[in-house]
């Protein structure tokens, strides 16, 4: 069984699955423990394959139509209809209206997006760390949604790293200060904490979507279920995986 979290907002949608899916379920060891689908931080390839296998069955869906791009806190939006051949684009945000193809991100802290039409005809899945969402990956795939037609969207963020344990510096601050409401002074001078989900969300509302799923949990502290690049960094790890959110529209039949 692979365990995985779902948003409200998208599971009264009929026509699509979706999992926001945890670290747990998968065959992976060490630092990579269980459920790892990177294959950049030096996981087996068999594993993160199994991994992914597991995941795309658990909703469903045929691993061989599992579709994700390489991801580098670009703005860039990729609309799929089929897997690639080859190498992945460089992006950082997937949109299809393809029966059984299964798109998804990557995330270890960054907010993984999922967003869908009322209707269940379009879906996309967005990797939105702040540099992303500054650089605006989350409005891009919303008017590139616009632009193929879609008119009713709905959005659910997943789990990431949350305002209390994401301490940032004088600099970082420094450059989002036109936004303060999304940060409250750090324990450390000249610190702050930002909050993420919050300013996801905001740039989210600015497009005019609705409803918007709030952040399911805090991958920072929460080690049992997710994994966390800043946990990770603070505690002097290895290496981290990282976990996979992922939407798809059901073929009508199925």
């Amino acid at each position: 069984m692979v365990p995985y979290l779902q948003a409200a907002a998208l599971s009264d949608i009929k026509g699509i699955r979706h999992g926001f899916f945890t670290r747990q379920g998968g065959v992976s060891q060490g630092d990579f423990a269980t459920l790892n689908v990177g294959r950049e931080n030096g996981d087996p390839l068999e594993c993160v394959q199994e991994n992914r296998r597991r995941i795309s069955q658990s909703l469903g869906f045929d691993e061989k139509r599992l579709v994700i791009v390489r991801q580098r806190h670009t703005p860039n939006v990729v609309v799929v209809e089929q897997p690639f051949e080859g190498a992945p684009p460089e992006a950082d945000a997937l949109i299809t209206t393809t029966p059984d193809l299964f798109i998804g991100v990557l995330t270890a802290d960054c907010v993984p997006v999922l967003l869908s039409t009322t209707k269940g005809d379009m879906v996309a899945a967005i990797h939105a760390g702040w540099r992303g969402a500054v650089g605006g990956i989350l409005e891009n795939t919303v008017e590139q949604m616009k632009a193929l037609g879609a008119k009713e969207i709905q959005a659910a963020l997943g789990p990431c790293i949350w305002q209390d344990t994401y301490e940032v510096s004088q600099e970082f601050y420094d450059n989002l200060k036109d936004v303060p409401s999304f940060f409250k002074i750090g324990n450390r001078p000249h610190h702050w904490q930002f909050d993420l989900p919050g300013y996801v969300m905001h740039r989210l509302q600015q497009t005019g979507i609705h409803p918007i799923a709030p952040s399911l949990a805090n991958t920072y502290t929460d080690p049992a279920r997710f994994f966390s690049c800043r946990r990770k960094t603070i505690l002097g790890e290895a290496k981290f995986g990282n976990a996979f959110s992922g939407i798809g529209i059901v073929a009508k039949g199925k």
